[in-house]
């Protein structure tokens, strides 16, 4: 009989504590939220993303193209912009930036497009010279594979 009692205390107080972690990662600090959405990279929690005039345009240097941390075969870019600030640019899928003509490499002059997120810009597109690849949709964030066209013709 004490064994029963027992492993009754322990099942309730294992689905106590489930209930109770579950409603705190749900909860959402005040004043951040929104939809997810392929700008967030799914992080929830964060409403600037959605933002019309969070579109920026930088300017500068490849410094490295690697691995996207925590993103399985996703690709960043470590860039630097002409007046020095530093950024990771979140590309995109290796499957995609690997097989197009515009290769990324150290040195490069490029032009990134896209949103701010704590430290990091998520493109949307990237032109290098004459040409521009085209990551994600500038109104929803969601992806947009497309490459090569002359960087003076605005895909839509």
């Amino acid at each position: 009989m004490k064994k029963v009692v027992l492993w009754i205390a322990v099942v309730t107080a294992s689905f106590m504590l489930q209930m109770m972690f579950a409603q705190a990662s749900s909860a959402q600090a005040p004043g951040v939220g929104g939809p997810r959405s392929a700008w967030t990279l799914g992080i929830p929690g964060y409403s600037g993303l959605y933002e019309p005039e969070a579109i920026r345009v930088e300017s500068g240097k490849v410094e490295k193209v690697e691995p996207m941390k925590g993103v399985k075969d996703g690709l960043q870019m470590r860039f630097v912009t002409d007046q020095g600030n530093k950024y990771i640019v979140y590309m995109g899928p290796k499957w995609f930036i690997e097989n197009q003509k515009i290769k990324f490499m150290p040195g490069d002059q490029v032009e990134v497009r896209g949103k701010y997120y704590y430290g990091a810009l998520i493109a949307s597109e990237i032109s290098k010279g004459d040409w521009t690849m085209k990551l994600r949709n500038e109104e929803d964030g969601m992806p947009s594979w497309e490459c090569c066209f002359p960087r003076s013709v605005k895909k839509e």
